[in-house]
């Protein structure tokens, strides 16, 4: 049935798209015969600059001519050029979002032709927000997918601070952070790795134009950025690798020819404390400019360790220079160096199902005894530096080179069985570097299609260790507790049914303490050919394509080893002995090459610049994963593949209203999922699944008087498991749900400003985050599983003129709900899983002052 309406919408959309227009009862034709363009006539060029009425430049705005197919954006300076027109008469139209649309009548001469358009914004007026994620300058309604932009204003009325203000202000999004250097983004289900941040997720993170290190160049910190664009759905053929589920850019701020900054400090309770500070220099008149952005952030920690220190606190600081050099008309250098040091004080893991006391433990106490009290916490150092050189040919066809070096080190120690018991210990270090190199050419043809072209390489290198100390009594004891959880039936242990009548292991010897040490050096390297791009159909049609070839080698070493104490007993249930998790091995190496590709194909009908239905189909892939079983055997993880289809509109009314909505359909095959169990064939990752999911998803901006804007998002969601897996078995997880995939999502805001006295202005921005029940694992087990929940913030001050001042006071989670922020963890894979507790209310002041 599902099926055969997606065809019938496909036949429908087809037959709407290529029918003309009438009006009234008559084909309208007014333009219909203007394209004359002939090879033999003389080249006709009009080039232009889209500037606001204070001469800012407008990048992204649409450029079109009535009768002609020819469309194009003006570029990042304002910039646009039509090719290969007729001379005469012809009518501009020029469009974008939080502007009166303008049009224009121009008599086309032979040669160039030269205009600058000043837009005007409505009394009432949305912000204007434009795109890169097509790899060039875009209106949003002209980018036919589902994507949500952050703009910096936008997070500063709403005091977003961090990534995970980011991913709640959009539903279908969730951001994870697991302690300093361990943190990822999530959407719609894909990638959930219950907790366990060693495996790569499945949505691409991108700053600056450059992929970061999954799970090791990701900061908490959301500083001094332009704005943060969130594209759901296979996005391979524009992001690379990873990208399978969805993909997250990053755009910093970058320097201009205007001298000005800010400072910002304030703090709050939990010992939080805030200081931000920038300074835009231009250091030679259109030449050189700089850009100093600092940031520091501290707070004690939510959750009291009895036996030592806070946890679930993080004190970060860093910086980032940048450098726009201007050598010429047709050349642009941009630099960008970045420093951040993480410094958490441990998260705070906690088991509630084992009691040392009669009294049930109640996590939302934001009480903890976790062993190892002070030296619990986790440390990341990051730097990183790009170099982006650009040559415009013209206004739309440039050369850019992308050159960049990251690095990050990280160490985290942290008490896995979560409870006082030293059961299970466990602490492990990395370093992560990462060249990459990107050659990329965009492209306009006659200003009917659009696109660019380009190149990459890129070389990750992980080097890491992991310990684990144990003891076989104590954990044994936890696993027995008559209140224990109860994990899937490929627990590693014979501890089932609960409670223990008669006990399966009475008479099994258990030994004390044990200690391992894992170690690891993984190398991957990638080279990329895209090619992606826009073709001006007819008149309202548009067809657009990519494709995108990868060649990966990947290179793993391993070796465990029984480091010290006591054999593992425990170990003999899944094969390790005499370790815990991996049977001790010599160094080994496994290797594997890949040669893969995936594309994208739709159509957009552009009603007009204010309306648009697009339709699309998509083939995402997620790469291979090298690993070795708890047996120290190698293993090949299998590509993970999505096909996916989506359909959606893109609307805006009178520049007062914008509203998109859309919806998906997708068939996963070779799944990634956590593999719980401990049979000698498992590892920590398997790829049996197929599944499937579809959805809807929908969102709103309004500007409803001057001053007061409403916001809102929706999804709903659908995603279960096939009861046959990739290989025709039956599959352990039928039937269940993806992990972190809420059937019902929605966020809804207001922000509010008014003049109280000349030069004075108060301003009130609450918004709520709700989300319905769901699994934080594939197993769908019931005791990792989240209630619905919402949650209040609130920004609100006053914003002085002159000095230009802004006094705010803040509170997030401010009807005190309790909700879990993980779930599962380590030791969920020896039968002891832990939940983290979601932040309290978090209330504080700022002020900032703007030069």
């Amino acid at each position: 049935m599902k099926r055969a309406l997606i065809f019938s919408f496909l036949f429908l959309f087809v037959l709407t798209a290529t029918a003309q227009p009438k009006t009234r009862g008559r084909v309208k034709r007014k333009y219909r015969n203007v394209e004359r363009v002939n090879e033999n006539l003389p080249q006709v060029i009009f080039r232009g600059l889209v500037r606001d009425v204070n001469k800012v430049p407008i990048p992204g705005a649409s450029i079109e001519i009535l009768g002609i197919k020819r469309l194009v954006h003006s570029n990042e300076f304002g910039q646009f050029m039509l090719s290969d027109l007729p001379t005469g008469r012809l009518r501009l139209k020029i469009s974008c979002i939080g502007y009166r649309t303008k049009t224009i009548d121009y008599v086309l001469q032979a040669g160039y032709n030269d205009h600058y358009v000043a837009l005007e914004k409505e009394r009432v007026y949305l912000e204007s927000v434009h795109s890169t994620a097509q790899k060039r300058e875009q209106h949003i309604p002209d980018v036919p997918a589902l994507i949500s932009v952050v703009t910096k204003s936008f997070a500063d009325q709403l005091n977003i601070t961090g990534f995970d203000g980011i991913a709640n202000l959009h539903p279908g999004f969730w951001y994870e952070e697991a302690g300093a250097g361990k943190a990822g983004f999530y959407v719609q289900g894909s990638g959930g790795n219950a907790g366990l941040t060693e495996i790569a997720p499945s949505v691409a993170v991108f700053s600056d134009e450059v992929p970061v290190i999954q799970n090791a160049n990701i900061s908490p910190l959301f500083f001094d950025m332009e704005r943060v664009e969130m594209l759901n759905g296979p996005q391979n053929s524009l992001f690379g690798s990873n990208a399978s589920g969805g993909a997250v850019n990053f755009v910093s701020t970058k320097p201009d020819d205007h001298f000005k900054g800010y400072i910002t400090a304030g703090g709050g309770n939990f010992g939080a404390k805030e200081a931000r500070a920038v300074v835009n220099v231009p250091v030679i008149n259109k030449l050189l400019f700089v850009r100093a952005a600092g940031v520091f952030s501290s707070n004690d920690g939510y959750v009291v360790n009895s036996m030592g220190g806070t946890l679930n606190g993080n004190s970060s600081y860093g910086g980032r220079i940048s450098l726009r050099f201007l050598p010429a008309i047709n050349h642009k250098v941009d630099i960008v160096l970045n420093y951040i040091e993480n410094n958490h004080s441990g998260m705070a893991y906690i088991n509630p199902w084992f009691q040392e006391v009669t009294e049930d433990v109640d996590i939302f106490d934001y009480q903890a005894s976790l062993t190892r009290g002070n030296d619990l916490g986790s440390k990341q150092v990051l730097f990183d530096g790009t170099l982006t050189y650009k040559y415009f040919i013209n206004e739309h066809d440039y050369l850019t080179s992308v050159s960049s070096y990251r690095k990050s080190n990280s160490s985290d120690v942290w008490d896995a069985d979560g409870t006082a018991r030293p059961a299970l210990e466990m602490d492990d270090e990395m370093s992560a570097q990462m060249v990459y190199q990107e050659l990329r050419y965009n492209f306009s043809r006659k200003s009917r299609m659009n696109g660019s072209a380009g190149l990459s390489y890129n070389r990750e290198k992980k080097i890491g260790w992991q310990r684990v100390a144990s003891d076989d009594r104590m954990i044994y004891d936890i696993l027995k507790s008559p209140g224990n959880f109860v994990m899937p039936a490929e627990n590693r242990f014979p501890v089932y049914p609960q409670p223990l009548n008669p006990e399966p292991m009475a008479d099994f010897l258990l030994t004390g303490l044990h200690q391992e040490l894992n170690t690891n050096e993984r190398v991957i390297q990638s080279a990329q050919a895209y090619l992606h791009f826009t073709y001006h159909l007819k008149q309202r049609l548009f067809f657009s394509g990519g494709v995108r070839a990868f060649y990966d080698r990947m290179h793993l070493i391993n070796e465990s080893e029984f480091s010290g104490g006591s054999e593992s007993s425990l170990g003999e249930f899944s094969n390790s002995a005499p370790n815990i998790l991996y049977l001790p091995s010599a160094l080994q190496q496994l290797s594997d090459a890949n040669l893969a590709a995936v594309g994208e194909a739709g159509l957009t009908y552009r009603w007009n610049e204010n309306f648009n239905l697009y339709i699309k189909a998509a083939r995402g892939r997620k790469p291979k994963v090298l690993l070795f079983t708890w047996q120290s055997q190698p293993l090949v993880v299998g590509a993970e593949k999505i096909n996916s289809a989506e359909a959606g509109w893109k609307t805006t009314i009178r520049q007062r209203l914008f509203w998109d909505a859309s919806g998906f359909y997708r068939r996963h095959l070779n799944v990634h999922t956590i593999h719980w169990g401990g049979t000698t064939d498992a590892g920590l990752l398997s790829a049996n699944g197929k599944a499937t999911s579809y959805g809807v998803q929908t969102a709103l901006k309004a500007a409803v008087i001057k001053g007061v804007d409403v916001f809102g998002s929706y999804a709903w969601m659908q995603s279960a498991f096939d009861s046959t897996g990739v290989d025709g078995k039956e599959f352990r997880y039928a039937g269940n749900n993806f992990a972190r995939a809420p059937e019902h999502s929605f966020t809804a805001g207001l922000t509010a400003r008014a003049t109280v006295m000349p030069g004075m202005q108060l301003f009130v921005n609450p918004w709520y985050s709700w989300k319905s029940y769901y699994w934080f694992t594939e197993s769908n087990s019931s005791g990792l599983k989240q209630n619905p929940y919402g949650l209040l913030n609130l920004n609100a001050g006053v914003e002085l003129d002159n000095p230009d001042v802004t006094i705010s006071i803040y509170g997030t989670n401010l009807l005190e709900e309790h909700y879990l922020s993980s779930a599962g963890n380590w030791g969920g894979l020896l039968g002891m899983p832990s939940l983290i507790p979601g932040a309290p209310r978090m209330m504080g002041a700022k002020i900032s002052w703007n030069f």
